[in-house]
């Protein structure tokens, strides 16, 4: 079977929202096996919206975070486009069965890149309210503090410094929630848990978020919130669903 994928990760959906499959390739295109019985091919949007049935649409890939299959697929065919050559000695990158591992003129084995990034919950001690932040590029809903590892960091420390230099908070008690890959852009989103004392910043911040705000359970469903499908969405989900806590 063939799964499409438009320029930036779209996929072609049927009215009920399932990603269309067909038996053989609808358009010629840079083809990756992601799976056993499953190969993903990369098509123009024009193309794309040409295989829609009645009442199909182009589904933005942030709405597929959660299947593994078409995250998979969208993070092969972004590797093999941004990598054609060892980045070593320029030679010619030949793939081997498993379509994942490439190998350059010196034998090199050279794997996809991933960039970690972390995300996560920061909670007021002792007040039951989580900081929610709108991005200066994205400012339509709120969602949870996030930011890239940078090097020599370990995640934890990542995340303290993404929310010091994002909202001018301090955290303590980070603790590991869970993770998602996130193909869109070659990412692997890691969720963490903290705690906070600091209701006010108390330093400057980097000007990314255009607006932070305390935001209790009873307030969530009316925001416009990180969309399903991702794990901002599936953090602050949890949140308001957990019995009340003592801190």
């Amino acid at each position: 079977m063939f799964l499409p994928i438009g320029p930036a990760g779209e996929v072609p959906v049927a009215e009920d929202g399932a990603p269309l499959r067909f038996p053989t390739s609808p358009f010629p295109g840079l083809t990756v096996q992601v799976t056993a019985d499953l190969h993903a091919v990369r098509v123009s949007r024009e193309q794309l919206e040409s295989l829609l049935p009645a009442g199909g649409r182009v589904a933005d890939p942030r709405v597929f975070g959660h299947d593994r299959t078409i995250s998979r697929a969208i993070a092969l065919l972004r590797h093999r486009e941004l990598s054609g050559f060892d980045p070593v000695d320029g030679t010619p990158l030949s793939y081997g069965a498993d379509g994942v591992v490439a190998v350059g003129g010196a034998g090199r084995r050279i794997f996809p890149r991933l960039d970690p990034a972390v995300i996560g919950l920061v909670e007021l001690a002792g007040e039951q309210r989580i900081l929610l932040g709108r991005n200066a590029r994205r400012g339509s809903y709120w969602s949870l503090i996030a930011g890239y590892v940078e090097p020599g960091e370990n995640l934890e420390e990542a995340f303290a410094r993404e929310v010091r230099e994002e909202t001018g908070r301090r955290v303590r008690d980070v603790r590991y929630w869970g993770s998602q890959p996130w193909a869109v852009s070659s990412s692997l989103m890691v969720g963490f848990t903290s705690l906070t004392s600091d209701e006010n910043p108390v330093g400057e911040t980097d000007g990314e978020l255009v607006e932070t705000r305390w935001v209790a359970r009873a307030e969530l469903d009316d925001l416009p919130l990180a969309r399903p499908g991702s794990i901002a969405h599936a953090m602050i989900t949890e949140w308001r669903n957990a019995r009340r806590t003592t801190q």
